[in-house]
Formats: C-alpha cells, structure tokens, sequence
C-alpha cells in the first residue's frame, strides 16, 4: 500500500512538473528565436503569473480551502516561479582549462 503511495505522489509531482515546465516553454516558443529571454520574461511574465495567481485561487476556493489544495497549489505557484528563474539565469559553463601548462615542464 505503501508503495501504490509513493508511486502515485511520484507521479503526481513529475506530472505537475512537465504541465508547468510545458507552459512555460510554450511562452518562449511563442517568440521568435532571436528575441533575448530577459525581454520575454519582461513582457510576458507578468500576465503568467496573474493569470497562474487567478487559477490558483479559483481552484482552492472552488475546493473548500481544504488544506491538501492549498499546498498542492501554493507548490505550483512557486515550482513556476523557480522555473522562470531558472529559465532566464545564465547557465554556468565548465571554465576548466582543457589544455595542461606545458611551460613548467623541466
């Protein structure tokens, strides 16, 4: 029983995550390849997350304010706030040096 659980919350939360994931994606599909990421999350982060707010809202009202509502939302909401983040902040590349300082050598 236990594992029937741990299956179900594991899909659930990989479910949720795609659905978020996905949404913001298609936001920056939507644009032209050449448009910066910082400009998109200028112009449309904004009207997402308003409109990601209101969702919310409506569901947790709609479903009495039961707590388990509540926190499955409240984490959709700050699951797509990291994901916006993590989509406009640069990614860090390896700075490593490939080649070995050969001048040292006796």
């Amino acid at each position: 029983m236990v594992v029937l659980v741990i299956f179900g919350l594991t899909f659930i939360v990989l479910a949720t995550y795609t659905i978020v994931r996905l949404s913001i994606a298609c936001v920056f599909w939507s644009f032209n390849t050449s448009t910066d990421a910082k400009h998109i999350f200028k112009l449309c982060f904004p009207y997402y997350i308003i409109a990601l707010t209101i969702i919310c809202m409506a569901f947790i009202v709609a479903f009495n304010k039961e707590p388990i509502v509540i926190y499955y939302f409240s984490t959709v909401y700050f699951l797509a706030l990291f994901l916006w983040k993590r989509k406009i902040k640069p990614s860090k590349k390896n700075t490593f040096a490939a080649e070995p300082n050969q001048s040292r050598l006796p």
